[in-house]
């Protein structure tokens, strides 16, 4: 599991930043409460509101879509440890070093186990695809970063006749479907092509994980399409990050909070939810989800 840009030495920065958080979160709920029984106040509070809660519901949900598919696809990547080929792999040497009946008998359920968990790996896969898909799909409008993400992650696939080599296969909507029988007969007439096919260095699953793990490290407000659309916002955002970076570094002389990571994704949270005041808990909440992955 990836985790953006916070690490063990920086975990009291980072405290420091969410106690401010809250601090900032209170003065400007005090401000509005006090302005709300004017004429036409609370009115633009509430709509504010509302827009920033839709917001952070749609970054904690696509997260969570990404943080799933990020693990699927890691079940089958060869770089990760434990992955289901080098399981697979290990289960076929243990039997290969088998002695008496007893040792091929256990060894060679280990090895059917191991096969049933490839296929069972490459399913939850296309299924945590599909959902990432369709959770992108109907929420494309939302900006054209989410369009961009839509677009990637379809050209993450290969054409159908590759895929079906690997016993995989996409429909007329994009939709990616595991073929049992093309899979079983993949893995057992060309289980090299499989393996390296979805989790070799370019492979699919690669890819995909590799896809979802980048949107994770994103700034939310460039998903959400509330960042920097005028001069007068990269100007503020701009000095919103010097200022950020400049405390982290000063703070016990840590340089484990680098200006690439808390920065600019965690500053530019909270200029996208400072406009609704009571809604800025779910800038540090998010802002921990969207960081602190896993």
């Amino acid at each position: 599991m990836t985790t953006s840009g916070i690490s063990n030495n920086s975990l009291m920065d980072y405290e420091g930043w969410v106690s401010n958080a809250n601090a900032k979160a209170e003065s400007m709920q005090n401000k509005v409460n006090s302005t709300s029984s004017t004429s036409g106040s609370k009115k633009t509070g509430s709509t504010s509101s509302v827009d920033t809660s839709s917001s952070s519901v749609f970054l904690m949900n696509y997260q969570m879509q990404l943080t799933d598919l990020e693990a699927a696809s890691a079940k089958l990547q060869l770089s990760k440890e434990d992955n289901v080929f080098s399981k697979y792999e290990s289960a076929l040497s243990d039997l290969n070093k088998a002695v008496t009946d007893d040792e091929r008998k256990a060894a060679q359920e280990a090895v059917d186990k191991a096969k049933e968990d490839i296929k069972t790996a490459m399913t939850d896969f296309a299924d945590q695809f599909n959902k990432t898909m369709s959770f992108l799909e109907s929420n494309s409008s939302r900006s054209s970063t989410v369009e961009n993400h839509l677009a990637s992650m379809k050209r993450s696939l290969m054409t159908n006749n590759a895929l079906k080599t690997v016993g995989l296969s996409t429909d007329a909507y994009g939709k990616l479907h595991v073929d049992e029988k093309g899979l079983d007969k993949a893995l057992n007439e060309s289980y090299a092509h499989v393996k390296e096919t979805m989790g070799g260095q370019f492979g699919i699953a690669e890819r995909v994980g590799s896809k979802a793990t980048s949107v994770l490290d994103s700034p939310v407000d460039k998903i959400v399409g509330s960042g920097s659309s005028t001069k007068g916002t990269n100007e503020t955002e701009n000095k919103d990050n010097t200022s950020s970076s400049n405390s982290s570094s000063s703070n016990k002389g840590s340089s484990a909070l680098s200006s690439a990571s808390m920065p600019d994704s965690l500053t530019s949270f909270y200029n996208f939810t400072k406009a609704g005041a009571f809604n800025l808990s779910n800038y540090y909440a998010v802002g921990m989800l969207m960081n602190t992955i896993g």
